[in-house]
């Protein structure tokens, strides 16, 4: 059979089933589960990393025999989606806010599926073997159903619960976000030393410092380390809030820093995790200076409507006019961005929905010191124990439209837990349920849980995850957690955590900074397989590699030269076979034994390195043993004795064909269908043994 491209190939391979797994079969089951790509997010290198991995392993175990399923899937991706389909019908001249929810989701759905149809493709461009019959998205039937079952038992055991909390808040993206969700920027900043005037004590004053004095408005207290010498005495008396003249109490918190500053800190409630513990403690009102557009409230008087950054200029003026500030530093310091937008977020006060999550992470935390999950690298168990140790309660509300909606729903005083409306009169829930909470259900949705279906019987757990790093917390730890509670099983048998690519300064890859490789790119200069082996060398375990174009080029041109080279080996033997030749392999002479001793030692070798998922390795011998071995060496010696030698030749590429194909699959079934006696595809092969 021949082929006229890699999409052919690949729809031969679709068209033939060969990607379907069998839960009738009598054969081992070997499951991997794919990270839901987002909606809106077309294939990048992160995502060309992941699918070559899986899709190599998934692959190798066909090979040897195993009912492979490699499940695919698409995350709604909450926020994303709803920031790039609101910038969508700003184009189109229409507003979320000039819409019905019903209107607005109406139209949602529809860019959903154009979205979709753009992005699908991309995801089969690595020869991604996946079971597209099976394919999930985390707002279909199956994942509702289990995400009601999750909420609803978390409801029923009271674990679920709703109030006002101090929460990060994106004023770009309008909701609440995870802790996790947060990535910090050094940035130059200015410290501001004001005096706040003591009650009673004329000219006298306690110097405060602070890099927010936006927020000041919201003051209820000055907190002082009860150690530091310099304010033992003024513990217990009050001072007063410039602008509002708000009479507050001087109180002791041994958390605060001498070091810092004047050693005199604000509290302000509504804006700082650590004085909402002081304010709860010392039964202090808590008031909110800035709201969740990012601007001022009405606390701020004059101030009001102003964003942070405008209001602290003009308070600062202000301040000076009326001699209340009495030194202003340059200092560096971190500023939470929103790792989505990168917008500046916002400690406030929030009515949102938790989870008290305390009890659920001590099961997955004894799983994880258990082994119950090989991590590779194995130091992540140590951080995904910590931060199970170390969790709190988690805020699974956004208020946004497109995901989950919270089904909860109101009449009156009266509250009932439900998927659908109780009837007349009863209002649901507005907020929708953070995207983790149904992507932590992901290993156990995809297989129709909550129902005992056959596949999740049969595949789950999992034997193989992968993640990038970066989400080890908002995914991994999650699915963990959430998967030890409702089946007493970690979801998996081996979580890869695979390395990071990133340019020669060590920055992620952006399209802010224009210093991302497109796979496309890529695959378009050297084509798929040689693309795919120069990412397998830098599949290390939790190991970043640091990349450029010319870098990649170079490499790309390499494995393509690789892929000639191969080629150029199947013309010889197979295209320029010798009419007269030996059918059987004759192992009397001794270049003969040599080169199938060398094989057996590779089959061994790559064998036991995909075993142990060195894939870096597994393509490095089988590089260096076709190149220099077999086509330096023993082809060149060969061609005085080629008539002999033929059916060794016609051996050492069939073996060598089938260890390649996990990692370059289209050059490999183009060359096995070369071959005579070759079954229907290189799919069905067996994989070589020593």
């Amino acid at each position: 059979m021949n082929f006229a491209d890699e999409k052919e190939v690949y729809n031969f391979w679709e068209e033939e089933k060969f990607f379907s797994a069998d839960p009738g079969s009598a054969m081992k089951p070997y499951s991997l589960l794919i990270p839901p790509p987002n909606l809106t997010g077309e294939l990048h290198l992160g995502h060309a990393m992941q699918h070559s991995i899986l899709d190599a392993i998934a692959r190798f175990k066909r090979l040897q025999g195993f009912d492979v399923l490699l499940l695919p899937g698409v995350d709604h991706a909450g926020i994303q989606f709803e920031a790039t389909f609101n910038k969508y019908l700003e184009k189109q001249g229409l507003s979320k806010f000039k819409m019905t929810r019903e209107e607005w989701l109406g139209k949602a759905w529809e860019f959903k599926e154009d979205i979709y149809k753009k992005v699908s493709d991309s995801w089969r461009f690595m020869g991604l073997s996946a079971d597209w019959s099976r394919e999930v998205f985390t707002l279909d039937e199956g994942p509702k159903q289990a995400v009601f079952h999750e909420f609803k038992t978390y409801f029923e055991k009271e674990l679920i619960y709703k109030g006002p909390y101090i929460v990060q808040w994106c004023p770009k993206d309008n909701t609440a976000i995870e802790d996790a969700e947060i990535e910090y920027e050094e940035r130059d900043d200015k410290l501001y030393f004001i005096k706040y005037p003591l009650v009673g004590e004329k000219n006298n004053y306690v110097k405060i410092a602070t890099v927010r004095p936006e927020t000041m408005f919201a003051d209820v207290a000055v907190t002082v380390n009860p150690k530091d010498k310099r304010y033992k005495d003024l513990i217990g008396k009050e001072v007063l809030v410039p602008f509002v003249n708000r009479k507050v109490p001087i109180i002791a918190d041994e958390t605060v820093d001498i070091k810092f500053g004047s050693g005199a800190v604000k509290c302000d409630p509504a804006h700082d995790l650590d004085d909402f513990r002081r304010a709860k403690e010392h039964n202090l009102e808590i008031m909110a200076a800035v709201g969740k557009d990012g601007k001022l409230t009405e606390l701020a008087g004059e101030f009001a409507g102003l964003k942070t950054g405008e209001a602290r200029e003009k308070i600062r003026e202000e301040l000076d006019k009326q001699g209340l500030i009495e030194k202003v530093e340059d200092i560096k310091h971190t500023v939470p961005v929103c790792e989505r937008c990168k917008t500046v977020t916002q400690l406030l006060i929030s009515d949102e929905w938790f989870v008290k999550v305390g009890d659920i992470a001590k099961e997955a935390i004894k799983a994880i010191n258990a082994k119950e999950v090989k991590f590779l690298p194995p130091g992540f168990a140590k951080i995904l124990g910590e931060w199970l140790g170390n969790i709190h309660d988690w805020c699974i509300s956004r208020s946004l439209w497109w995901g989950h909606r919270i089904p909860v729903w109101y009449r009156g005083d009266e509250k009932k837990v439900s998927l659908e409306s109780p009837g007349e009169g009863w209002v649901q829930d507005e907020q929708v349920l953070d995207t983790w909470f149904s992507s932590g259900l992901w290993p156990l949705s995809t297989l129709g849980w909550p129902k005992d279906t056959n596949e999740f019987k049969r595949y789950f757990p999992w034997d193989f995850e992968i993640s990038a790093p970066e989400i080890k917390f908002l995914w991994i730890a999650r699915m963990i957690m959430i998967s030890k509670y409702f089946t007493e099983k970690s979801p998996f048998k081996t979580m890869f955590f695979h390395g990071m690519l990133r340019d020669l300064e060590g920055r992620k890859f952006s399209k802010s900074l224009g210093n991302g490789i497109e796979p496309t790119y890529l695959i378009d200069k050297w084509g798929v397989d040689a693309t795919r082996m120069a990412l397998y060398s830098y599949s290390i375990p939790g190991r970043d590699g640091r990349v450029s174009k010319n870098i990649f080029d170079e490499r790309g041109k390499n494995y393509r030269n690789f892929g000639t080279k191969i080629r150029n080996i199947t013309k010889f033997i197979l295209e320029l076979k010798p009419e007269q030749s030996r059918k059987e392999k004759d192992l009397s002479h001794p270049e003969d034994n040599e080169i199938m001793d060398q094989l057996g030692k590779l089959i061994a070798s790559v064998t036991k390195h995909l075993e142990e998922l060195e894939l870096h390795l597994a393509t490095d011998e089988i590089y260096e043993f076709v190149w220099h071995k077999f086509a330096d060496v023993y082809i060149e010696k060969s061609k005085t004795r080629r008539e002999e030698a033929q059916p060794i030749l016609e051996h050492v590429l069939w073996q060598v064909t089938i260890l390649l194909h996990p990692f370059m699959p289209f050059l490999t079934e183009e060359i096995y269908q070369k071959f005579e006696g070759h079954k229907k595809s290189i799919m069905v092969e067996q994989w070589p043994t020593v």
